[in-house]
């Protein structure tokens, strides 16, 4: 992709998300169109912005990319934003949270290809001979999981302790959820997460720290500055910023740690020189 071009490719994604965007929540909650495009614009870029990093980090291309794209899109940007509204009842009904999880879903599926394409990403030039990576017994990849998972729930308890002063005010007029209902639902966020860095660190080939860097910063813009730069009927403007720098802080910390928990190594040899080191058949 020639440089000069990247401006104008990450403008018109970001163009075609916002559209997007803009006809699923007419479509499916009646809302509107409307010409107020600043923040919903700041927060589409980001988003674009975001996923292009995951892109331009990965060795995949075409529908593979797609897939992690929309894996990562969908799994964070959405569901692991609007799952927690399910426990915590700041306002919205349970079939309004799963309209707009079908909603970005629908957004999720169609503008994940078309950004690939978009950005050019679809048919990538022939890359570089890599190194075949060092298998992982299915115990390793059981322990990683979990350890992601684990790794998760104490970054979000830690972060979510430190942010509580400056939001306590909000939540003494609601109802919470019991600690156990608490901890049930972030286990599962954490599995979204571990499962959204499996999809991304597939494509890294074994580049730890490339895979450390793309999680790290995907994660923050996807989960909470993207989506908390919105204005929000249910949330104050004090609370979305509090939010906003606790899953900052937070998400950057964990998908750094997740990406190198995560990532195989690369084996000492390439394929081709492992291929000439075998002797011919007589």
């Amino acid at each position: 992709m020639k440089v000069f071009n990247l401006p104008l490719r990450i403008a018109g994604a970001t163009v075609l998300l916002l559209a997007l965007q803009a006809l699923w929540s007419h479509l499916w909650s009646g809302a509107p169109f409307t010409s107020k495009l600043g923040l919903p614009a700041l927060a589409s870029l980001l988003v674009v912005l975001a996923l292009a990093l995951i892109a331009a980090s990965s060795d995949q291309q075409g529908w593979k990319l797609s897939g992690t794209v929309f894996i990562l899109y969908f799994g964070i940007n959405y569901l692991n934003t609007l799952d927690e509204t399910l426990i915590f009842k700041i306002g919205l009904k349970a079939h309004d949270v799963f309209r707009l999880m079908a909603a970005g879903f629908c957004t999720a599926l169609i503008f994940s290809p078309l950004l690939v394409l978009t950005l050019g990403y679809w048919n990538a030039p022939e890359q570089e001979e890599t190194k075949p990576l060092v298998p992982r017994s299915a115990v390793g990849w059981a322990v990683r999981i979990v350890l992601g998972d684990v790794l998760y729930v104490l970054c979000y308890f830690i972060a979510g302790i430190a942010a509580f002063p400056f939001v306590k005010d909000f939540y003494a007029g609601i109802n919470l959820p019991g600690p156990g209902t608490i901890v049930e639902m972030e286990v599962f966020r954490g599995m979204v997460y571990v499962a959204a860095g499996l999809a991304v660190v597939h494509g890294m080939k074994g580049k730890r720290g490339r895979a450390a860097a793309a999680l790290g910063l995907s994660f923050p813009i996807l989960a909470g500055v993207a989506p908390l730069l919105l204005h929000s009927p249910y949330l104050p403007g004090y609370v979305r910023l509090a939010h906003g720098f606790e899953i900052g802080t937070s998400n950057l910390a964990y998908g750094a740690l997740l990406g190198h928990i995560l990532t195989r190594k690369a084996s000492a040899v390439s394929n081709a020189q492992r291929a000439e080191s075998v002797d011919p058949l007589p």
